[in-house]
């Protein structure tokens, strides 16, 4: 009798076991890829979880497709293997088939048995209905008529390489003519343009943006990046989702006082060395949302602008006052602090490429 109920209760864990569903981690684990972060994990459930025509902005390096494409539709197959139909559209033949291997493997290594395996489609045992667990198009598949997906992804319709107006035109097509299939449509990847469709429906539809500095554990070196010439603006667009202004500056855009507002403010000296440049000086302070900057500027060395320093700081409330020392070392600091009662004077010496940091903050 005992042994009869250990066997019973043997077979019962068994099939309790067999029944219970993987958490999204174990799942991942289980398909060999490494641990998703929370941010991550979010990303999926924004990219899964929702089911209106939607916006999922992050940047390079962050798994957007590992994630929220691969791994987050391979989970919502293992979850529910009877209803779960996608529809994947990216801009190559070769993205899709590698995204499908991937995602038939994560299946499998999770137990799932599959009827049909190829580079375009995907479809579970016990799946009913014409629509494949998974299938794969381009960008310039001629007809979508027929399909009926629960969920449509578009992974990276747009990238920097084809931001001309006829290439937006087409993907922004595609993209009208997948909501006529089904409202879960998901939308994945990175600015490239200020008219392309991103640009459009950051205004439109639901979103979830996840810039550089949102997984710390997954960022890239920036300032390696600048060094090495990469472009401004690529890596606004790439890792903070920006699109810089294309006019002369970068400061096209930017809104303008009247008048500086009253209150507290910090200033930033650049200076010149013998009157060979342009000594400069950016007074700044909070201003609603933002900030506003005054900015002044002389065509001498900076120890003969102290007399029109002077009125400024006290006319613009200035506390705390920066000196770039890069060429002349601490010396101008004593005259400063000595010249501007009541102003916090430091030196500051600047090691970082002044022309990024400047797009930068026109980009801001």
């Amino acid at each position: 009798r005992d042994e009869a109920l250990d066997i019973l209760r043997g077979a019962a864990e068994r099939q309790l076991a067999k029944d219970k569903k993987k958490t999204f981690s174990e799942f991942c684990e289980k398909a060999g890829y490494p641990l998703p972060f929370d941010k991550q994990v979010e990303m999926v459930q924004f990219g899964m979880g929702e089911s209106v025509p939607r916006l999922l902005l992050g940047a390079r390096g962050y798994g957007k497709t590992d994630y929220v494409v691969i791994l987050g539709i391979a989970y919502d197959i293992y979850l529910d293997p009877i209803n779960s139909t996608n529809l994947i559209m990216s801009k190559s033949k070769e993205r899709n088939a590698a995204m499908l291997a991937e995602i038939a493997q994560a299946l499998k290594l999770n137990g799932m048995v599959l009827d049909k395996e190829n580079s375009t489609s995907i479809r579970v045992a016990g799946l009913a209905g014409k629509d494949h667990s998974v299938s794969a198009v381009t960008i310039r598949t001629v007809s979508l008529r027929g399909r009926h997906p629960k969920r449509i992804i578009m992974d990276d319709p747009v990238t920097e390489d084809d931001t001309s107006p006829a290439t937006r035109a087409v993907v922004e097509k595609k993209y009208n003519e997948l909501l006529k299939l089904s409202d879960n449509v998901l939308i994945i990847g990175q600015p490239a343009h200020k008219y392309d469709l991103y640009a459009k429906l950051r205004k439109l539809l639901k979103k979830m943006e996840v810039p550089h500095g949102t997984i710390p554990e997954l960022d890239h070196d920036l300032e390696a990046q600048r060094l090495a010439g990469v472009d401004e603006k690529s890596i606004q667009a790439s890792y903070f989702l920006r699109i810089v202004s294309e006019g002369a500056t970068p400061f096209d855009n930017v809104k303008y006082l009247d008048k500086f507002p009253r209150g507290y403010s910090v200033a930033f000296i650049d200076p010149s060395h013998e009157g060979g440049d342009y000594t400069a000086m950016s007074v700044i302070r909070q201003h609603f949302e933002g900030v506003a900057v005054e900015g002044h500027v002389w065509k001498k060395a900076w120890n003969h602008c102290l007399d029109d320093i002077a009125p400024l700081l006290r006319k613009l409330g200035v506390r705390k006052l920066a000196f770039e020392t890069n060429a002349l070392g601490d010396m101008p600091i004593d005259i400063l602090k000595a010249t501007f009662k009541g102003v916090g004077v430091v030196g500051r010496r600047s090691v970082t490429n002044k022309h990024s940091t400047i797009m930068a903050a026109g980009t801001y």
